[in-house]
């Protein structure tokens, strides 16, 4: 008998950038109706909220990969972070920045989730890059050694593919984790 894997749905997103850069919610974004907002700087509050608590993840045209982070990280989620990157992204270890971003207080409960749901954006986002410059289909596509190939020999660097797969406008992408 063969058991299903439960799944969890997340949104995941892909920022307006002019390299890859995906992000997730710590948590749930707080809500606020226009009956609450008093004036100019409460609107622009409220439009900022939804980036206020992401963590992000950029590929770079160096092929480097670097995790911003709420300064409020503990040293354990930073490096299973870190892992998970390297695993999901096949890059080696060196290319994987941290950049410390404004402190929250209950970073660290969320964060590998949250870093687990915007490294899956980042992993599709690059293979479907690599699928449309090599005409390969996704599912014939491996990530290795920070580089996507594909069976017939193509390879393209993490970092030749970080523009490909940018965006122009952010995009909400639904993400659906194992476990």
């Amino acid at each position: 008998m063969v058991e299903a894997v439960a799944r969890r749905r997340f949104r995941g997103y892909v920022l307006a950038a002019p390299i890859l850069v995906t992000a997730a919610d710590l948590a749930a974004t707080p809500t606020a109706t226009t009956e609450d907002l008093l004036g100019l700087n409460d609107i622009r509050t409220a439009v900022a909220l939804p980036a206020s608590r992401l963590i992000s993840i950029e590929v770079h045209p160096d092929g480097t990969v670097t995790l911003v982070v709420p300064r409020a990280t503990s040293r354990e989620a930073l490096a299973t972070s870190v892992t998970l990157i390297t695993q999901e992204l096949s890059v080696p270890r060196e290319r994987v920045d941290v950049a410390l971003g404004d402190a929250l207080p209950d970073a660290a409960y969320h964060q590998v989730t949250t870093v687990r749901v915007a490294v899956a954006v980042a992993r599709r986002r690059l293979l479907e890059a690599a699928s449309a410059a090599f005409g390969s289909p996704v599912a014939d596509l491996r990530l290795a050694a920070g580089a996507v190939a594909d069976r017939g020999g193509h390879r393209l660097d993490l970092g030749a593919l970080a523009a490909k797969a940018a965006s122009t406008s952010t995009v909400a992408v639904a993400v659906e984790l194992a476990g």
